[in-house]
């Protein structure tokens, strides 16, 4: 992706490192369904892009135990919290590596496992980046990944819709973020791999409005912008009074969809 807007997304992820854990908690649930899904296999050599705090790494080990994991990712701080909760691991040799996915210093055909949970749907070059990955791949090895699905968050892309001034960045950011399976397939076919599974996987969720606008804050805080500012924070009240509005007795309900694929390298 061009490095300006590279630096953007990665710099809002430094800034809101130390709270990702605690808000996107799905996002372990959803790296945890992911590795289970990988076929049995020794993958001794595995490479986590767009690695963020370790959560799907953490799942890798638990399930292969690999021998070495290479974690890249643009987000300072992200690799900060990777490097304070996995960068001694007893067994594991972790090397960390602050890089976008199509410019990744590594060398080509030499992960058995490539892994990118939720964070595909950050690139913006998607086709350049499904080939980076695959040519860091040995043959037969296999990458997994899961990222934002088509048709998700749309109660919350009704009420950015409607409150003005109207933020066309973030609005136009659902459309560009999220894919659908025939894209995914696209991607993964047209980088040489040979898919196994892709699937969505829909989940309709429950939560108090503070704890969904805390999720926000912390993965699209370079497109909303600093809260400390009085316009942006003034947008923001407007936002979550108007999602209390559309609340029902559990809370704010919207729908969450992630898409998962698992290829081969032949």
């Amino acid at each position: 992706m061009p490095t300006e807007r590279r630096d953007t997304i990665a710099g809002g992820f430094s800034e809101t490192a130390s709270d990702y854990d605690g808000a996107v908690r799905y996002n372990l649930e959803g790296a945890q369904r992911l590795v289970l899904s990988i076929p049995p296999g020794c993958y001794d050599d595995v490479l986590d892009v767009g690695c963020g705090s370790g959560w799907a790494t953490q799942a890798v080990i638990d399930r292969f135990q690999p021998a070495h994991v290479t974690g890249v990712d643009p987000s300072e701080g992200m690799l900060e919290q990777f490097a304070a909760k996995l960068g001694a691991i007893g067994g594991v040799e972790v090397s960390l590596v602050q890089a976008g996915v199509e410019d990744m210093p590594v060398e080509s055909d030499a992960f058995d496992l490539v892994v990118c949970s939720m964070a595909y749907h950050w690139f913006q070059h998607r086709w350049e980046a499904a080939e980076a990955m695959a040519r860091a791949m040995r043959p037969g090895g296999v990458i997994a990944i899961l990222c934002s699905g088509k048709g998700g968050e749309q109660a919350y892309r009704d009420v950015i819709a409607d409150v003005e001034p109207i933020n066309y960045q973030w609005l136009g950011a659902f459309d560009g973020n999220l894919r659908d399976i025939p894209e995914m397939e696209g991607y993964l076919v047209g980088a040489g791999l040979e898919p196994v599974d892709i699937w969505m996987e829909r989940r309709v969720r429950h939560v108090p409005v503070e704890q969904y606008m805390e999720r926000m804050r912390v993965v699209a805080g370079h497109i909303i912008g600093d809260p400390s500012e009085p316009d942006v924070a003034a947008w923001l009240a407007k936002v979550e009074a108007r999602m209390i509005e559309r609340s029902g007795p559990r809370g704010w309900t919207y729908d969450f969809n992630k898409l998962y694929a698992i290829a081969r390298k032949p």
